[in-house]
Order: C-alpha cells, then structure tokens, then sequence
C-alpha cells in the first residue's frame, strides 16, 4: 500500500503526515506540485525521495485532501 510510506509522528514536523523515514511533509510537496514543479525537479532537490515516495504523496493527498489543503493554507496563514 503506497500510503504506508506515509507516517505521522508526534515532535516531527508538528505531527504533519510525512514520508515515513524523512521529515518532509506531504503538504510541502504538494504545494511545491501546486506551484508546476514536477516530479523530476523534486527527486532532483530531495533526492532522499523516491519515484514511489512521489506516489505515496498523491495517493495520499487524494485520500485526505481536506488535510493537506488546510496543512498548506495554515503555513501560507503564517509566512
């Protein structure tokens, strides 16, 4: 299952669903998609990701968009 890459820890990342053994959050990736960067730029500039930790990341937001959308309007709400 793509989404098990997927992890919440209570003390990283505010308890952001992230991929499991990095500390980048999902919401960051989708909005980094959001703004036209594509797969390849982003296992270019994370290159501890992989194509199917990209996966993982849309198979999960499609199942909890609400969660992220509001994870990424809550960090815009406060740069």
């Amino acid at each position: 299952m793509a989404t098990a890459k997927i992890r919440k820890t209570p003390g990283i990342c505010n308890g952001a669903a992230c991929i499991g053994r990095t500390q980048i959050p999902v919401w960051q990736l989708v909005a980094l998609r959001a703004q036209g960067c594509s797969d390849a730029n982003l296992l270019s500039d994370y290159p501890q990701l992989t194509r199917d930790d990209l996966k993982a990341v849309h198979t999960y937001y499609a199942q909890n968009t609400e969660e992220i959308d509001a994870a990424i309007a809550a960090e815009h709400s406060e740069s």
